[in-house]
């Protein structure tokens, strides 16, 4: 006979499914969660392995032409390409020029805004001026003019935004280079309210111009931007109108009218007389006076036979 248990009723009386239901759940459980924790770890690791970012090791940025600080003036060289980087207190950019030399480098315009000028130049990523030292410009040629001697001029000059300095050079394929250098700051440096300030640099290259026609784009450029705020101001106060304008007894001509053109065009037209016919010269006695060369009479012609009968009639005297 055989009696019933509770072992047996659970051996027997129980669906062999049953008895293993209690094991197998918590293990298929565990194998989903493990499943799961795999895919995402291939999946993190597979999308650090694809990342594509980029980054550089200097932080200059091309921006449009249109963005260009400094525009030189019109018929000079165009604008290629601009290259910027931004401070905490300022904006520097190079602004590269269509070069027609064999010079070794890039026509560039060089300029540096200060929006600030009591800045701390230790704390990071702000922009300080240096002072226009004789070793630091000579430094800025050799950098930016390799091989080139140049020579600096001590012919005072100046545009529309004050004083300025050049030095001048031939490179050994025959090109003139110039190098200009400007700072414009306010004349009265404010305690307060500081004004900031300009730096610009030009160098410039060329295998048919003069010193003259390199010296026309630094004249002429212009400044096209500007800090928004009241306080910045590096140009100064503007200066009055002549004293001239409004008065009496003080005429004024336009541009080609002036008396003063009227005798450049006359010495003008005489230089070019006296060069067309060089026989009859004349003696100048200052720049704006001449005495006419003096001239002989024509000799009379040689007396011819008289006619039969008729007196001989002397010839007059010679003068």
């Amino acid at each position: 006979m055989i009696f019933s248990t509770p072992q047996n009723r659970t051996s027997f009386g129980a669906k062999p499914s049953d008895a293993f239901a209690g094991s197998a759940r918590p293990s298929g459980l565990r194998m989903a969660v493990d499943a799961v924790l795999a895919t995402t770890v291939l999946a993190t690791l597979s999308a650090c392995a694809g990342r594509s970012d980029l980054g550089f090791a200097t932080l200059m940025s091309e921006v449009p032409a249109t963005r260009a600080i400094i525009v030189p003036p019109p018929g000079g060289p165009s604008v290629v390409a601009v290259l910027q980087r931004t401070y905490q207190d300022g904006i520097s950019q190079e602004i590269a020029l269509s070069t027609a030399s064999l010079t070794t480098g890039q026509n560039a315009f060089y300029v540096s805004m200060l929006n600030n000028t009591q800045t701390n130049p230790e704390q990071a990523e702000t922009l300080s001026l240096p002072s226009l030292s004789q070793d630091r410009l000579l430094s800025e040629m050799e950098d930016r003019i390799p091989g080139v001697e140049m020579q600096t001029s001590l012919v005072y000059v100046q545009n529309k935004f004050g004083p300025f300095g050049f030095a001048t050079g031939r490179s050994s394929s025959g090109d003139l280079c110039l190098y200009a250098w400007q700072r414009i700051e306010p004349n009265e440096p404010a305690v307060f309210l500081p004004g900031g300030a300009v730096s610009v640099r030009l160098r410039l290259c060329d295998a048919d111009a003069t010193v003259e026609q390199l010296l026309r784009v630094f004249y002429g450029f212009t400044i096209a931007a500007y800090y928004r705020q009241e306080s910045w101001n590096p140009y100064g106060e503007p200066p009055p109108p002549p004293a001239q304008l409004g008065e009496t007894n003080a005429p004024m001509y336009p541009l080609g009218l002036g008396s003063d053109t009227t005798v450049v065009r006359r010495r003008t037209i005489s230089g070019e007389t006296r060069r067309a016919a060089p026989a009859a010269p004349r003696r100048m006695i200052d720049k704006d006076t001449s005495t006419p060369a003096i001239t002989t009479q024509p000799l009379p012609p040689p007396p011819t036979a008289p006619e039969s009968g008729y007196p001989v009639v002397p010839p007059p005297p010679i003068q």
